[in-house]
């Protein structure tokens, strides 16, 4: 009896995204990994642009479904969407609560096979931020930095139990030190945001082993001439690599540029921080018992007679590629590199993942050269359903508000 077909093998040809350059060549994979990368001479002049799947470090939701109550709806929308990999962001409460929360997220996801292993570990954002940049985030819900805290949220020595692989926090915060230090030997990265953190304490907090910054620009004090601040230190320094939105609401074309000029696509990860709204057709929905609109390319939080809050992307990683790339800012080979292997350089899975290289997994992304729409996605070498080319604002830099 012949051994059955091996139906996560293949071969792909086009333009492959290799080392942050687009060269001619073909990918060959089987059983759900990459076996082969060989340069080829000549290529139609369609051949599409061949991807890793995208990773992102920053999402709360897409396509109608949350973390929290279907991770696997979660999970099967955004591969659809060119995300195969991701980090399920939760949003901040009591300690004990949302460690219990993050439990029984992480609990699901080994019921969800191949996506399953691509749901890389938890992004906490909160509780342990600075009330007066909240932005978004419910600040009835953060909660000040301490030992007890934090061994709340954890449950244990380790955070591997409940999946915990990401915790924003606000450096300059008392206690918030400690905090760090005691993550990093739990094995959690740590990145910065949602403060008002000095570069001083954006370097203390990254000598204790902070390795990220969240959502640059949005939620930490601004660039100033003369009073440097965790945005300045983001841009100015190595140490972290910084989270970056790009639906060109969150963050302007300029900014954006300003960005890529100081630290280039290896030390920018782009993410969508996408609410469970975005990609749908909705025009309202709820969130956290908020109501939130979706208008101007990005997602608002409702007024009540005061002004709209920008509170998350309507955008999904690959649409905020597409929306980069017709702006302007940058060619597809830098946008597809902050959005594949720099986010997973940041969590050292870059042999693994965000990269065409032998033995990686065989999550492919075949693009249209112009739109940089999807005629295909592959997860371990496996078609997933037909994706759609998300929502096209034409024009997502109008109605931009600070967050």
């Amino acid at each position: 009896m012949s051994p059955a077909p091996d139906r996560a093998a293949g071969e792909r040809r086009g333009r492959l995204l290799l080392d942050g350059h687009l060269v001619p060549g073909r990918v060959l994979f089987a059983r759900g990994r990459v076996s082969v990368i060989e340069l080829v001479d000549e290529l139609p002049e369609n051949a599409p642009l061949i991807s890793p799947g995208l990773v992102d470090l920053h999402v709360h939701g897409y396509a109608g479904h949350d973390p929290v109550e279907d991770l696997g709806g979660l999970a099967r929308a955004l591969a659809a969407a060119g995300t195969t990999a991701f980090l399920p962001t939760l949003f901040p409460d009591e300690p004990a609560r949302l460690g219990a929360q993050a439990e029984a997220v992480w609990r699901r996801r080994a019921e969800l096979g191949l996506l399953g292993q691509r749901v890389l570990g938890l992004h906490l954002e909160g509780p342990f931020v600075n009330p007066l940049r909240a932005g978004a985030l419910p600040s009835d819900r953060l909660h000040a930095p301490s030992p007890a805290a934090l061994r709340a949220l954890l449950g244990s020595s380790t955070a591997e139990g409940r999946g915990i692989r990401q915790v924003t926090l606000a450096p300059e915060l008392a206690g918030a030190g400690e905090l760090v230090a005691e993550l990093v030997r739990s094995g959690v990265r740590v990145s910065l945001g949602h403060s008002l953190a000095s570069a001083d304490d954006a370097a203390a907090a990254s000598a204790r082993g902070a390795r990220g910054a969240t959502h640059l620009y949005n939620a930490m004090g601004a660039i100033h001439h003369r009073q440097a601040t965790l945005t300045s230190f983001a841009l100015a320094s190595d140490a972290l690599v910084a989270e970056i939105i790009g639906d060109l609401v969150h963050v302007g074309p300029e900014a954006f540029r300003i960005a890529l000029r100081a630290r280039g696509a290896h030390g920018l990860a782009l993410v969508s921080d996408a609410l469970r709204g975005a990609g749908t057709a909705e025009a309202e929905f709820e969130s956290h018992g908020r109501r939130c609109v979706v208008k101007d390319g990005a997602i608002w939080l409702a007024g009540d007679g005061a002004p709209a809050r920008l509170t998350g992307a309507e955008a999904s990683q690959l649409e905020a590629v597409r929306r980069l790339h017709r702006a302007g800012v940058a060619e597809p080979a830098v946008l597809l590199s902050m959005a594949c292997e720099t986010p997973a350089r940041a969590l050292g899975l870059e042999h693994e993942l965000g990269r065409l290289v032998p033995g990686a997994r065989a999550d492919l992304l075949v693009l249209d050269p112009r739109s940089l729409v999807a005629r295909e996605i592959l997860v371990g070498g496996e078609p997933v359903s037909a994706p759609a080319a998300g929502p096209m604002a034409g024009d997502p830099g109008k109605g931009r508000a600070r967050r």
